[in-house]
This record gives C-alpha cells, structure tokens and sequence, in this order.
C-alpha cells in the first residue's frame, strides 16, 4: 500500500511512503510501486520494494497444504513439520492447535528424538512439531481454503496461521448434460446411445443404480475403468405413442445425477406416397 498527495516542484524532492502486510509471507519478498506523473518525456516510474520476511518457524515441507478427495489421501492424514527458525530467540512453546471447519480432524505430537524423513516430510529434530490434518466425510464436495492456526510462544511471531486447501470430488459425475438418441432410417423404431462418466474412487461401482423415467428406455451402468463408467441408453419405439423424452436417474448412496434424454426421429424414414 502506497501512499503520495504532494506535488513536487521541479528540481525538488518529496517522501513516498509504503508498506506491506507481510501476513502469510515467508522469506525473499517483491512488490512493485508504479509512479505516474505529468512529465512527457518519459513513462511511469517503476520502484522495486524488497524484503525478507524472516517468522518465528519453519513449516516444512511448505506453509500450506492441499488435500484431495482421495481414497488415500482422506484414508490417511496429510503431515506438516514445525521447527523454530535459528534466528528467533525463545523456545517453541506450540499450542492452541485450531482449525477452521469441524470437519478437518487435526492432531500434533512433539519430537523428542530425531526421526529419518517420512514421505512428504524432511528428518525432524528434537524440538520439532508435527501436525496431522485429516479431512472426515462430512468434507462437502468442491474446493474451500480453510485455516489452521496455533501459537508458537515466541516473540516475532505468536500466531501462525497455515492455509488449508481442500477438495472433494463429487462421488459421481458425467461429461455430458443431455443426450440425444438418433433413429436410423432403416431402424425407425430403436436408437441406442452413450454418456461417459467418473465414480470417485472410493466408491463401489456395484452401489451405482440407473433407472429411468420413461419404459420405453431402458439404461445400464457399465465400468469402463477404475473410476471411469459407461452409461448406456437404449429406446424402443414400438407400440402406440412410445414416450420419446425422459430422465435417466443415476445414483450411489445420497449423491445422484439426473440426465435428459430425448430422441431425435428426424433421421426416421418418412412412408412414401
């Protein structure tokens, strides 16, 4: 944040002040103050503002985290090593460990002896701090930025607060949001068709169900991987009337996805005169 309300007589001098919230900044820093004035014969002034933001701990591997709706990623909890920064002085006092949302299930343990690198973190020291955050079930589906918070005892920086992303994929999607089934002209009364989709992969392919609306259609779920799926639709036409729209209904445990199908007979030969 810059701030310059003063005109400057030519040959004169005046004070620009700045300042930066360094707040979630950690190490080198750079940020650019862009100065505009009324002289023609050159453009903007460009100042550089430097910085090290040196804080009261070390969060390693990096001061946030990212968790991903994942079999292993919410099966097992994601790690964050703290360790005092050598140039603060003081001792760690860790505490008051808190985090934004109910459904984040935190955890910390002091290191007393020196422990080997685990995957995601470096070799702790005695001294250390490692936290554990784990998101639950109860994770609503998309993408949030909670916070985790705790204090350190130290003097340059008793609060630290750590960003938490989260996402959680929905237990079931498809790529497509109609389909539309076209006859043949030889086939005036039938028409098949296809959606792809994704299951999360901690879901069971066999709770899937797929019902439709309408009898004239018929609809099945196939897996075509993993976590990919098929569902395929199949229409007859036979019979007075047959319904030519509907809605196939797809669904595991509490999540569902509802896709329109219609037909298209303007393929369907025409009876000749």
């Amino acid at each position: 944040m810059a701030s310059f309300d003063e005109v400057v007589p030519p040959g004169k001098a005046a004070t620009l002040k700045a300042s930066v919230h360094t707040a979630n900044f950690r190490g080198p820093i750079t940020k650019q103050i862009t100065v505009t004035h009324d002289d023609k014969s050159q453009g903007p002034i460009v100042l550089n503002l430097s910085a090290n933001v040196v804080s009261s701990v070390e969060i390693l591997p990096f001061p946030a985290l990212q968790l991903a709706r994942r079999r292993r990623g919410f099966a097992t909890p994601a790690l964050l090593l703290v360790r005092k920064d050598f140039t603060e002085k003081g001792t760690l006092a860790f505490g008051n460990l808190a985090v934004s949302v109910p459904w984040l299930k935190i955890g910390s343990r002091m290191v007393t002896a020196a422990e080997p690198a685990v995957e995601g973190l470096p070799a702790a020291q005695p001294g250390d701090v490692v936290i554990s955050v784990q998101a639950t079930d109860a994770a609503p589906v998309g993408s949030h930025v909670e916070k985790l918070t705790f204090k350190t005892g130290l003097p340059r920086e008793p609060l630290v607060t750590v960003p938490v992303t989260v996402f959680v994929q929905a237990p079931l999607s498809v790529q497509s949001s109609n389909l539309i089934l076209t006859v043949a002209p030889d086939a005036p009364t039938t028409a098949t068709g296809q959606v792809l989709g994704s299951i999360r992969d901690d879901v069971d392919p066999k709770a899937v169900t797929v019902t439709s609306d309408a009898p004239a259609f018929s609809a099945r779920f196939e897996p075509a991987g993993a976590t990919a799926f098929r569902i395929i639709v199949d229409w007859s036409g036979a019979g007075k009337h047959p319904k030519t729209e509907t809605v196939v209904h797809i669904k595991v445990g509490k999540a569902s996805v509802d896709l329109p199908v219609r037909v298209n007979l303007a393929g369907a030969a025409t009876p000749s005169s």
